[in-house]
């Protein structure tokens, strides 16, 4: 909450639960994992899935549970250094390793930030390439950059032993079992921005559809990023795969950048319209971009080959590489957030349920032109006249070309958002004002209802 100052009721009750979070060190597999489980449980009803270390899948493995008992650095019996005193200070993973090196050797197992003279930087690569390890410590620059030619000393114990993988579920369940999902990650210790803002988002998501009557039934699930989503959709059947119709992944949300849209994989999805039109009516700025290149998570685990789940990813990453200034930093704390940019971020979720619940197709009950300015219907949007002096908004032209089209589409060939995208309208505006000729009998709504996107075919081979 940069300033101190709440400028959005919604935003900072995210903020608020965001800051909780953030007390745990979270991991793929991590002692804080239970504890961080049962906070968010006292938030939503969660089902927990266990994945035992060890456990594989297409090559992914689940690792072990993995700890610190020392981590210093000293140099003529003078201690320089503790990597103990931030969850991030040595690199996740990290083999033990105890002896003397000089500078240059040194540097090769040291990871810090010019850039950002405090940070600690978050090393995690080896948490998913368990097989790769070796061992790295984390060292603020301001630290690191005072340590001058001679030999130094390393003291790093770590230890593995069997653990679980957690991965929660929630779901509201709807008046159709087809299932739109929602995803966001738990793995990252300690960091707000990436992701603990973007799980209080979708917490307070479904908080608030637990007091809505829904077509859709509507999943949470939190997991550790790409693995622990992979397992879980491991585990589905093919009948649960079966009902899993779209779904949008949440991250980075508190920054001040626009809102960035990634599309799904075949950019064409009802999903990808859906946000599309809720960031462009709802959000300050808002930026389009195409599969992969917002910032880059688990959308691809759910549109992987036979799953194949129409996902977006939703965020305010700057760029695929360089999401923000703080990503993946010990900066990246809750001080960073922006309770406006919060609840604007978590309105654009909402307005895209209210979108994808509402949708519909029009056909009409007459023929010929309506006098929509008659008394009768009282359906006319004003537009602008050279002759006559009116109070309009700016998109009166807009709202006025709609009209010069659309008694056409109530041939049921194109939804409310298919209307509303093609002229650039906000779909809750638009919907309110069709419900009027439904009201004049004009027209008959029939929900546009998602359907399973088919999953390719898988070749047989003799060994499957």
């Amino acid at each position: 909450m940069r300033g101190g100052v709440t400028r959005d009721p919604q935003g900072a009750e995210i903020l608020s639960l965001t800051r909780e979070l953030c007390a745990f060190a979270g991991g793929v597999v991590a002692d804080d994992n239970e504890a961080l489980f049962a906070r968010l449980g006292r938030e939503l009803p969660l089902k927990l899935h266990r994945y035992p270390s060890g456990s594989t899948f297409n090559g992914w493995v689940v690792p072990k549970l993995w700890r610190v008992q020392q981590a210093t650095v000293s140099k003529d019996g003078r201690q320089l250094f503790d990597g103990e005193t931030n969850v991030l200070g040595v690199a996740t993973y990290s083999k033990s390793f105890r002896g003397e090196l000089d500078l240059d050797e040194l540097k090769r197992h040291i990871v810090t930030s010019p850039r950002l003279p405090t940070a600690y930087v978050y090393h995690c690569m080896w948490q998913y390439r368990p097989w790769a390890a070796d061992w790295a410590l984390s060292v603020p620059w301001e630290t690191f950059a005072t340590w001058g030619p001679g030999r130094y000393r390393v003291d790093l114990v770590t230890t593995y032993e069997p653990g679980e993988m957690l991965v929660a579920e929630a779901e509201h369940p709807g008046r159709s079992d087809r299932t739109i999902v929602f995803n966001a990650h738990t793995c990252h210790p300690r960091m707000a921005n990436d992701d603990f803002a973007g799980v209080a988002v979708l917490v307070r998501l479904f908080q608030w559809l637990q007091g809505q009557e829904t077509f859709y039934t509507y999943r949470l699930v939190l997991a550790p990023e790409h693995v622990g989503t992979i397992f879980y959709l491991r585990d589905q059947t093919e009948e649960q795969l079966a009902r899993l119709v779209c779904g949008a992944f949440a991250e980075m949300p508190g920054t001040q950048d626009p809102i960035k849209i990634a599309s799904s994989f075949r950019g064409d999805q009802v999903i990808d319209k859906a946000f599309a039109n809720a960031a462009r009516h709802r959000a300050k700025t808002f930026a389009l971009a195409t599969w992969r290149r917002g910032a880059g998570n688990d959308e691809t685990v759910w549109e992987a080959p036979g799953w194949e789940v129409p996902f977006v990813e939703v965020s305010r990453a700057q760029s695929y590489v360089a999401p923000y200034p703080e990503y993946h930093t010990s900066l990246d704390g809750p001080d960073l957030m922006d309770d406006g940019q919060l609840g604007e971020f978590y309105d654009v979720f909402r307005r895209a349920v209210e979108i994808l619940e509402r949708d519909a197709r029009l056909f009409r009950r007459f023929s010929g032109l309506i006098c929509l300015s008659n008394p009768e219907y009282d359906l006319y949007l004003e537009r602008p006249d050279p002759a006559v002096v009116k109070d309009l908004d700016e998109d009166a032209e807009k709202w006025g070309h709609l009209l010069d089209c659309l008694l056409r589409y109530f041939d049921g060939s194109m939804t409310i958002l298919d209307i509303a995208e093609k002229h650039d309208l906000c779909f809750q505006r638009l919907h309110r004002y069709l419900m009027h000729f439904q009201e004049k009998g004009l027209v008959r709504f029939e929900p546009a209802r998602l359907e399973r996107h088919a999953i390719s075919r898988l070749e047989k081979t003799s060994d499957t």
